[in-house]
C-alpha cells in the first residue's frame, strides 16, 4: 500500500512496485541506471520484484530520487556467506539509492533510506557500498548502520562492504 511521508517539505512516497505506473516505474529504472554503478541487466527484474520502493518527485513531478528494499539474488547471498560467513538468506537488500545531481545535499537518500529502514517491520536489511564510496559510507553511518564484512566482487574486483542498521544486529 502506498504511504507518503513528508519531511522538510519534500514528499517521499514508498509502494510496493505493483503500485507504480509504468511511468514511474521507467523512470525510476532510468535513474538508478544513469548512476552508472550497476548492471542495467538486471535493474528492471530486480526492481519488478522489489519489496518497496522510495522515491521523491521534483517541483514538476518527475522522480528526482529513488531507493528500494529488494530481494537479493541466491547466487549474490551464497557468494557472500562463502567469502565471508555471513548469512544473508532472510534479509532484504536497501539499494539502487539514486539522486539527481540538483537535488543532493539535501538529506533526501538520508530520509529515503530510513523511510525505507522504517518500513521493514520484522525483516533485517543490508546496503552493499563500495569501500571507495566515501559518500555512501558516510550515509550509511548517519543512519546508524554499522559495516560487517568486506568482500569483493567476483565481477568487477572491487572490495564491497556489507552494512547492517546497528540495532538489527
Amino acid at each position: 500500500m502506498m504511504e507518503t511521508e513528508t519531511i522538510e517539505g519534500i514528499d517521499y512516497h514508498f509502494a510496493p512496485p505493483e503500485e507504480l505506473g509504468k511511468e514511474d516505474m521507467e523512470r525510476i529504472i532510468a535513474l538508478v541506471e544513469a548512476g552508472g554503478s550497476v548492471d542495467p541487466g538486471r535493474v528492471r527484474e530486480n526492481l519488478s520484484h522489489a519489496f518497496l520502493i522510495g522515491y521523491v518527485r521534483d517541483d514538476n513531478g518527475e522522480i528526482a530520487a529513488c531507493s528500494s528494499l529488494k530481494h537479493p539474488r541466491t547466487e549474490f547471498t551464497q557468494m557472500v556467506r562463502e567469502q565471508t560467513g555471513l548469512d544473508l538468506s532472510d534479509f532484504l537488500e536497501r539499494g539502487y539509492t539514486s539522486v539527481l545531481p540538483e537535488f543532493r545535499g539535501r538529506k533526501i537518500a538520508s530520509n529515503l533510506l530510513a523511510g525505507l529502514t522504517a518500513r521493514v517491520g520484522n525483516r533485517k536489511l543490508y546496503s552493499v557500498i563500495g569501500e571507495d564510496n566515501i559518500g555512501g559510507q558516510k550515509i550509511a553511518i548517519n543512519n546508524n548502520t554499522r559495516k560487517m564484512v568486506v568482500y569483493k566482487s567476483p565481477k568487477t574486483g572491487k572490495k564491497m562492504g556489507i552494512w547492517i542498521p546497528e540495532w538489527m544486529i
